[in-house]
């Protein structure tokens, strides 16, 4: 992301400072607000677009965060990490957005493809194969929803959007070694369910 417009980022921000901004933001001061965005806003967007992939969605996404925080404001308490907490928010934020724009577009191909069926023969005369890879796709799509949370949500991240093993440990604030237990433990439930099926539809790397 290109942040060379802004104000630079106070990148050494300790978290004493940013607890010290906080406890100013509780009581109204719009200058310790502005002071904490633009220490945080830049990294902040960094992270988010790591796993968005968009720069317009991670400033939306970081926009979003920091009016909710000041609307919040009076209920802001830091009694640990200050930077930690906020990446943790971003990252929720932006995992709320991948799940919404997985549910729009699972809904989109479904509509699509009874789109495609109802507009043409029935179903039986269709190639087989057509009907084979479509039947393995939402095998493959419900033993993952079945996958325990974080187990689906590094498989979703991976498989869906395409990310690096190291893009998913920064969202998921967890360490690469992390991610590649995760993605054993799906790619173990899915060939245990779907055989030699689930390794000739979709990468497993």
């Amino acid at each position: 992301m290109d942040h060379s417009s802004r104000v630079p980022v106070l990148a050494n921000s300790s978290d004493d400072l940013l607890r010290a901004l906080g406890r100013r933001i509780r009581s109204g001061d719009v200058d310790a607000f502005e002071q904490l965005f633009r220490a945080m806003h830049a990294p902040l967007c960094e992270v988010v677009d790591a796993y968005v992939r968009s720069q317009d969605i991670a400033e939306d996404i970081v926009q979003d965060l920091f009016l909710t925080l000041w609307i919040t404001r009076s209920q802001l308490t830091w009694k640990d990490s200050p930077r930690g907490y906020l990446f943790a928010a971003a990252r929720n934020r932006a995992f709320h957005h991948l799940r919404h724009a997985a549910l729009v577009r699972r809904r989109a191909e479904e509509s699509a493809t009874d789109s495609r069926v109802s507009g043409t023969a029935p179903a039986a005369s269709l190639p087989d194969r057509v009907l084979e890879t479509a039947e393995v796709a939402r095998r493959i799509r419900q033993v993952v929803d079945a996958l325990p949370p974080r187990t689906r949500l590094a498989a979703v991240l991976r498989w869906d959007y395409d990310l690096s093993h190291k893009d998913i440990a920064v969202a998921m604030g967890i360490s690469t070694k992390g991610v590649e237990k995760l993605l054993t433990i799906a790619k173990s439930r899915l060939r245990a369910e779907l055989g030699e099926q689930f390794g000739g539809e979709i990468a497993v790397d």
